[in-house]
């Protein structure tokens, strides 16, 4: 039962190839039928044929006489007249025939039919008053004939050589009575035809099964041989081999499109694991230069007693290291967040001014040290249904950019506005815009890259941990919106930032 179920190859063969067997017994069941039903058509027309030449010749003749038939059918023909009482006037001496008390009211009324009658000893199958023994008996007849008791859809498959097909033909006397004249000829040459044909189709369905068992498991195997292969090559293939594909070559369209996904996937996991390694080799990077720096400031502070104001400078340097270990510590964390695939927490319609004014506030001795203005414009109540913490981290990090970049004297301005997106669909837009140093052309592909920093940004009182445009993307994606940076060096630059009016959803 295990195997059945853990075995795909196994379960497609059996039924297929049952299905096959089905589809070939149903056909050889069909003509088995119909050879058994062309076989008594045929016999019943030579019943017809006798009966009618019979019925012509019985008026000239006594009862006692022989009805006339052919010399060469004589001993292969039953024949039998039965008046309208139910009493045999006459029985040829081949056999009595056995009557059927509803066929013989049929015939009387003028309608013929057919029967199957079986040569037994049982009585059942019929019928008969104690004065229709005592004609036959009169008459000397051999032994009964009998119905077989099988249901009638099972008398094809058991004929038997005894059996006898039995015409009732209606006859007039032409002075009120009614006779009915029964005609029986043996089954026994259909008998025998039926049985070779038995045995021909079974010989036939014995091997029919061994070839479709064989034929299906052939099938089957070279279906999924392709697979194998794939199943192989994909098993060589870890961490140190992301950089391999999958390359067996198929025919089949499905395989195809499964290796296409293999690959795709493949080169996804190589980008991520890659992406993973240089993510832990950068954060390992950034988190050593400050612990070197905090382990040689308090090595040399030990070295010899100093006095109280050179202890207090040393450990204010320590104080900025560590403040920049548990910056970048909240960075990675907040990302990991960001990246859990985890949903965040909506609220339903927030208004981004109050944010808005709430961080430029925080801000503001930030502004006043770098002797920056800060404009903002708010067209209206605009509001979109959002993670305001995570909305505020944003705003924050790209205003606090903007302050860093921007020299005295210059301006920053932040828009929030009705915008239609790409899609067509309503949303509101953030603009923050700078006069800036802007950053180099060869840096923009790459700004939103992990701990990646511009040339003029390298030295850590300049520039940050190069996370905060990552934390800023993975927020904006996560509200399913857009951000666009656009940037001259020397002129400033220009985030544009695009969310949905609802995030109202399935996914929240």
């Amino acid at each position: 039962m295990r195997l059945w179920q853990n075995s795909l190859p196994l379960r497609l063969a059996v039924i297929t190839g049952s299905v096959f067997i089905t589809v070939l017994f149903a056909a050889l069941f069909a003509s088995y039928l119909t050879t058994d039903y062309l076989l008594k058509s045929s016999l019943d027309s030579a019943l017809t044929s006798l009966a009618r030449s019979t019925a012509d010749s019985w008026s000239n003749k006594g009862w006692s006489q022989e009805l006339s038939v052919g010399k060469e059918a004589k001993q292969q023909i039953y024949l039998q007249v039965i008046d309208n009482q139910g009493k045999i006037v006459y029985a040829s001496t081949q056999g009595a025939l056995p009557v059927e008390d509803d066929l013989l009211q049929l015939a009387l009324q003028g309608r013929e039919s057919f029967t199957d009658s079986f040569g037994s000893s049982s009585k059942a199958s019929y019928e008969a008053s104690d004065e229709h023994h005592e004609s036959r008996e009169s008459h000397g007849h051999r032994g009964h004939l009998n119905a077989s008791t099988l249901p009638n859809w099972l008398r094809p498959f058991w004929p038997e050589e005894d059996e006898v097909r039995i015409l009732y033909w209606p006859l007039s006397s032409g002075n009120d009575e009614n006779y009915v004249l029964q005609v029986g000829l043996p089954m026994t040459d259909n008998a025998d035809m039926l049985r070779n044909l038995r045995k021909i189709l079974l010989m036939i369905s014995l091997g029919a099964v061994i070839i479709v068992a064989a034929i299906s498991a052939y099938l089957v195997w070279n279906t999924f041989k392709p697979l194998r292969k794939i199943i192989t090559v994909a098993k060589k293939i870890d961490a140190n081999t992301l950089t391999s594909r999958i390359n067996v070559p198929v025919r089949d369209a499905t395989l195809n499109h499964l290796v296409d996904v293999l690959n795709a996937m493949l080169k996804r996991l190589e980008a991520a694991f890659t992406t993973q390694t240089r993510f832990v080799n950068d954060a390992a990077h950034d988190l050593r230069t400050p612990l070197s720096a905090l382990r040689s400031e308090l090595e040399i502070t030990l070295r010899q007693k100093r006095s109280e104001k050179e202890y207090v400078q040393a450990l204010k340097g320590c104080l900025t290291e560590v403040e920049y270990m548990s910056s970048l510590a909240d960075n990675l964390l907040a990302l990991a967040r960001f990246d859990s695939g985890l949903q965040m927490q909506f609220e339903e319609s927030v208004a981004l001014g109050p944010i808005l004014q709430r961080v430029n506030s925080e801000l503001g001795d930030f502004v006043e040290q770098n002797q920056v203005s800060v404009i903002i414009n708010i067209e209206k109540d605009i509001r979109v249904d959002c993670n305001p913490l995570a909305i505020e981290r944003l705003l924050r990090n790209l205003l606090h950019n903007s302050i860093r970049y921007t020299p005295a004297g210059g301006l920053i301005e932040l828009f929030l506005r009705d915008r239609i997106g790409l899609g067509g669909y309503g949303g509101e837009e953030i603009v923050v815009k700078d006069t800036g140093i802007g950053i180099h052309p060869q840096d923009l592909p790459h700004i939103f890259d992990r701990f990646y920093r511009s040339d003029g940004a390298r030295r850590r009182d300049g520039g940050g941990s190069g996370l905060g445009l990552s934390i800023c993307q993975s927020i904006v994606n996560n509200h399913k919106g857009t951000i666009d940076i656009q940037s001259e060096r020397g002129k400033g630059t220009c985030v544009t930032i695009w969310l949905p009016c609802s995030q109202r959803g399935d996914n929240y």
